[in-house]
């Protein structure tokens, strides 16, 4: 897959350039990612840097929390749709712009291994040993000062990385509440949200997209009753259906919910990885109705997001951004129904 063979260029140039050295301590809590997302944060953190977002590396251009090489920094931050003019570097960036570059590069990780975390320290170190085992009790390129096998790299992150999930309490990386403003809500946590991404565009209609790490909860923007709920998890391109011969369970949205407001709204959310509700349930705004996923006609982990009256797409972004900021909230049917997409 692109987004896989894009990864391994990125991870194995990091990992050449440096010796691996574990750091010590460093709790550091992002604010791009909460649940499991946040934890595999925490640990990559922990082990690269100590939770450091401005350490830099003497022996090479890695820099920052998860020591990322510039390459491979620039390639990242691309696919977050953060700007490297402004931030060239990792450590340039302030800490929630690491975080988020590095949730879309281990949501993209999750997403192309079945969302094991055990894959995660692998492609991190040395993604060869995916398709070779034999790579998992060797030392990868020793020569640049690494010391342990892949199989002695995976296992110490992954200690490290039950041991924050299971700490619980205070120390738990948790995914909070969207915020509620009267009828309306944010579709996702607000610390989720970058405020450059309020206006991304849809491909061809208008719509969301928003990229977002898979398993990070939806919210209802708006109450109603669920009209539809798709089941199928499975991945459009992975399972072949823009083939000659499609599987019968293909649908473009994945895991999706619409929603029928009583004033006639319908608002639809895709590519989930797991809904929470089920036809005819009332929902009310902010409830949380799925979790984030690459489910359907998804090249990556996002939110489609689609509001409808009488049949006809009108753009959230205006909506998205007066909740985000807290401005007076546009009537829905004012919404624009063109300008939101890349071919308006």
């Amino acid at each position: 897959m692109k987004a896989l063979a894009a990864l391994i260029f990125g991870t194995i140039g990091f990992v050449l350039s440096i010796p691996l050295v574990f750091a010590n301590g460093g709790d550091s809590t992002g604010v791009y990612a909460c649940g499991q997302l946040g934890t595999i944060l925490d640990t990559i953190r922990t082990l690269e840097s100590g939770g450091n977002y401005q350490i830099e590396s003497g022996g090479s251009s890695a820099s920052g929390a998860y020591q990322y090489i510039d390459t491979t920094w620039r390639y990242w931050a691309g696919e977050a749709d953060v700007s490297t003019d402004l931030y060239p570097t990792a450590a340039s960036a302030p800490d929630f712009i690491q975080d988020q570059v590095a949730g879309v590069n281990v949501s993209a990780i999750l997403a192309d291994n079945d969302n094991s975390v055990e894959a995660v320290p692998i492609v991190w170190y040395y993604p060869a040993a995916l398709d070779d085992p034999s790579w998992m009790d060797r030392i990868p390129a020793p020569s640049a000062g690494n010391t342990l096998t892949v199989r002695e790299y995976q296992t110490r992150w992954l200690d490290t990385y039950n041991e924050k999930a299971e700490a619980g309490g205070e120390n738990a990386i948790t995914c909070g509440p969207t915020a509620v403003t009267g009828d309306w809500a944010l579709p996702a946590p607000r610390e989720v949200i970058g405020e450059n991404t309020l206006d991304d565009p849809h491909h061809d209609y208008p719509a969301w997209d928003f990229m977002i790490p898979a398993g990070t909860p939806i919210y209802a923007i708006t109450g109603g009753t669920v009209a539809n709920v798709g089941t199928w998890t499975g991945n459009w391109w992975a399972a072949g259906c823009g083939g000659n011969n499609p599987p019968a369970a293909c649908t473009s949205c994945g895991v999706g919910i619409t929603i029928q407001h009583p004033d006639g709204l319908r608002h639809t959310y895709c590519h989930n990885s797991t809904s929470h509700v089920a036809e005819g349930d009332a929902v009310a705004p902010g409830q949380h109705i799925a979790d984030s996923g690459n489910s359907g006609r998804s090249g990556s982990a996002h939110l489609h997001l689609e509001l409808r009256i009488n049949g006809i797409r009108h753009c959230p972004q205006p909506l998205l951004d007066a909740l985000y900021h807290g401005t007076a909230i546009p009537l829905a049917a004012d919404l624009p129904t063109r300008g939101c997409s890349f071919q308006t």
